[in-house]
């Protein structure tokens, strides 16, 4: 090989090396807790909406990979500032995170919390108007506004039965361990279309403990990245091939 083919081989390697360098994809972590219908564990592992929504975007494009990383509610703090995770999903700003030190992105969507009971003779929606009289399961790390959207001191002011997840509490108004439990609307909705018996069985609050915008949160040092991560994200949400994945977990088009 003469040395001018030689350098033309040292060139052309050094730009593919280039090439492959500028088309890798960088890596994102999601963070996310148990919060059906958003994050389940299904036979031990981590599946549902937010599961869903990473697999369609990356399908859907090559500039990042994301990938999900696992987490309790009570950590997602330390998780993001500690850099476990690089975003969290599904999340509102106002559920315990430090103002001025987070960056938010894309509505993912709009949500409620409800106070569910069982529907027995007599009882009817003045069954919620006092709720220091009510044993209240709620889900331990989560936000409630009749707590004023604080954990701390709840149980001592009201008569709290702490849960690991939104299920339990339901079961524990079934089986007459709590009077009152705190579903959020995607996890009610789908319950009452899979069961519908459930409509007679459980009385539901017509005004929701507490109405939430469900966003992309990350690091405010990387802003930009955190946009550009909800953007993909809400696009996802939006296209027609994501409306049946959507309509599955009973939520609509964002």
């Amino acid at each position: 090989m003469t040395i001018i083919l030689r350098i033309a081989s040292l060139i052309f390697l050094g730009l593919s090396g280039s090439a492959t360098t500028a088309l890798a994809a960088e890596t994102i972590r999601i963070g996310g807790y148990p919060f059906p219908p958003f994050v389940e564990v299904i036979d031990g592992q981590p599946g549902g909406l937010t599961l869903d929504l990473i697999a369609a975007t990356n399908k859907a494009q090559t500039r990042y990979r994301l990938d999900f990383v696992p987490t309790v509610a009570e950590q997602r703090y330390s998780g993001l500032s500690g850099g476990k995770f690089d975003l969290i999903a599904f999340e509102s700003p106002d559920w315990g995170w430090p103002r001025g030190n987070i960056a938010t992105a894309a509505t993912l969507h709009e949500g409620s919390e409800i106070y569910v009971a069982l529907a027995l003779p007599g009882r009817g929606q003045g069954f919620f108007a006092n709720l220091a009289e009510r044993r209240i399961a709620i889900v331990s790390g989560f936000h409630y506004g009749f707590t004023g959207m604080g954990t701390n001191g709840a149980t001592r002011r009201f008569d709290i039965l702490e849960t690991a997840e939104p299920g339990d509490g339901l079961q524990a108004v079934l089986d007459g361990e709590a009077d009152i439990a705190v579903l959020n609307d995607v996890f009610l909705k789908r319950l009452l279309a899979e069961v519908p018996e459930m409509k007679e069985t459980l009385l539901i609050g017509e005004t929701p403990d507490q109405r939430y915008s469900q966003t992309v949160i990350g690091n405010a040092r990387r802003a930009e990245m955190v946009n550009a991560i909800g953007r993909l994200l809400l696009d996802t949400m939006r296209a027609p091939d994501f409306r049946d994945v959507l309509r599955g977990y009973g939520l609509g088009e964002p």
